[in-house]
């Protein structure tokens, strides 16, 4: 399970999804608010959230003191940009409006290594309004979104329900709407269904075999119909 996930669960939030909509209602209270519920400045940066970020979602600098955010190194650990001339275009380092340069980076073919390079976050894609499918089209990994987006979103990017089992719980990955079909093709079996809280009737219209089902004692009517076969 992705670090990030496991510090969600740790700090009392669903998944990184509500940190994130906790993190941008802390941007309108005090910062003990925030830091009340177990979100300073190291907590934070665990979830991926630097000091740049939390600017960008609207907080100000002496809420981030107040956080454990040390804002004079943050404003001067960047070294002198390098001479234009040494530095093309698509090299040149993030400038103005953090939203404006992810959509055009993103649209000049960037993919993920060179948005990393340049010192962008997945979490500061997420604030820019970034969808998380676009992400994995440009090279990121389940497990670096995982941490950020959730599971709803991760859904529609194409991840199947065995590659988001090891980020999310089987029930979870029920309630997100994968029919009983969806998680014996992805590799689940009878009890690991049973244990997800799939119902009898799902699990038996899911394509397992008679043998299966009637190996998890699923039930009269899979007996009755392996006596018709015979």
């Amino acid at each position: 399970m992705d670090e990030r996930f496991k510090l969600c669960r740790k700090l009392g939030f669903r998944d990184a999804a509500h940190a994130h909509k906790i993190i941008l209602e802390g941007a309108h209270k005090i910062p003990e608010w925030l830091i009340s519920k177990g979100l300073n400045a190291a907590s934070l940066a665990n979830l991926g959230y630097d000091g740049d970020a939390m600017r960008h979602l609207g907080y100000k600098d002496t809420a981030l003191q107040k956080l454990g955010f040390r804002i004079a190194k943050e404003v001067h650990k960047s070294p002198p940009a390098a001479p234009s001339s040494a530095l093309p275009p698509e090299h040149a380092p993030i400038e103005g409006g953090i939203t404006a340069t992810l959509k055009d980076l993103i649209q000049r073919g960037c993919h993920a290594g060179e948005l990393k390079q340049r010192g962008i976050t997945i979490p500061h894609c997420r604030a820019a309004g970034i969808d998380a499918r676009v992400l994995a089209r440009l090279g990121y990994a389940l497990h670096e979104l995982a941490g950020v987006y959730s599971l709803a979103e991760l859904k529609k990017t194409g991840f199947n329900p065995r590659e988001l089992s090891r980020h999310f719980k089987g029930s979870e990955l029920r309630d997100a709407g994968f029919s009983a079909a969806e998680m014996r093709c992805a590799g689940f079996c009878v009890r690991d269904l049973i244990n997800f809280g799939f119902n009898e009737n799902q699990i038996i219209g899911a394509g397992y075999s008679v043998n299966e089902l009637l190996r998890e004692g699923l039930s009269r009517f899979t007996r009755d119909l392996r006596k018709l076969q015979y």
